[in-house]
């Protein structure tokens, strides 16, 4: 037998693939947890900067990218994500177009990791390779590392779910037996997930949670019942919060960008964005998992 012959009779196991891609399911695993971020999206996220790092010869990209605080892994995803948003236009004027401020174009990090040469428009002319490439490493990759992930975090997440709405019922019906008034009819229809806003702090400026109900108060009305903030970073400050709004209707006054984009704040000269936060089991069972068409 030759060598060709008794190498491709090789046969890895799951453990063992796991342990080669370990950082790639760390990282995956940081950006669905620690910064919540929707897990089609992160596939996404994942199969792009892995692109990266086989296509430009980052070796290092991903151990390195695990490495850092949430904070700045943060920034990363949302320049990767700007990429992603590029790909998703087959024309890119009409992607330029759909931009609300120039400063949008800006992906410093990207720009600097790749010794300045990938830019927006460097990204768009390689479009077609690029879709081909992130397909490839979804397939290979992505989608048998991180399915036990998927599988675990899905678990906790129907969990979550059913805590939530069970303490919904619960709280409910201590309130009509207490006579109080009428019911809230859609805390009875609707989890504190589906009335919730994802806030995001990017540009590392400390922001309290009182100055984030101040701010959403004082602008749109008494909408606000409670704010979970979370993602510590350095000097204990938070990277990002849930604000659970008192009615899902409100969610398009805040989220009003209908194009993908997170909607942009201004806290006291803080930067916040904002989206429909999307618990991340509604995600899973939409598999498989990114379209590339794109889902953003």
């Amino acid at each position: 037998m030759d060598s060709s012959s008794s190498s491709s009779s090789v046969t890895i196991t799951k453990e063992e693939f796991n342990a080669f891609h370990k950082f790639e399911r760390d990282l995956f695993t940081r950006v669905v947890i620690s910064l919540r971020q929707d897990i089609r999206l992160s596939f996404e996220v994942m199969c792009f900067l892995i692109y990266l790092e086989k296509s430009v010869f980052m070796s290092n990209l991903i151990y390195n990218l695990v490495s850092l605080p949430d904070l700045l892994i943060n920034t990363v995803v949302d320049e990767v994500v700007m990429c992603l948003r590029c790909l998703s236009y087959e024309s890119f004027p009409t992607f330029l177009a759909s931009l609300r401020n120039i400063d949008s174009l800006s992906i410093p990090w990207i720009r600097r990791m790749t010794r300045h040469n990938f830019t927006l428009g460097f990204i768009h002319q390689k479009r077609e390779d690029i879709l081909i490439e992130m397909k490839k490493h979804f397939k290979s990759i992505c989608c048998p590392a991180f399915e036990d992930i998927c599988v675990r975090f899905q678990m906790h997440n129907k969990e979550k779910m059913y805590t939530s709405r069970h303490f919904l019922w619960a709280q409910q019906a201590t309130t009509n037996h207490a006579g109080a008034g009428t019911s809230n009819v859609e805390g009875q229809q609707v989890t504190a997930e589906e009335r919730t806003i994802f806030l995001t702090f990017s540009k590392g400026y400390p922001i309290s949670k009182e100055e984030v109900y101040a701010y959403f108060t004082r602008r749109f009305g008494d909408i606000v019942e409670a704010i979970h903030m979370g993602g510590v970073g350095g000097k204990d400050q938070a990277l990002y919060a849930r604000m659970v709004l008192r009615s899902a209707a409100k969610i398009p006054e805040i989220v009003s960008d209908d194009e993908g984009c997170r909607t942009k704040f201004t806290i006291n000269g803080k930067h916040v964005k904002a989206r429909k936060f999307i618990p991340n089991y509604k995600s899973f069972n939409n598999l498989p998992y990114p379209s590339f068409g794109f889902s953003l």
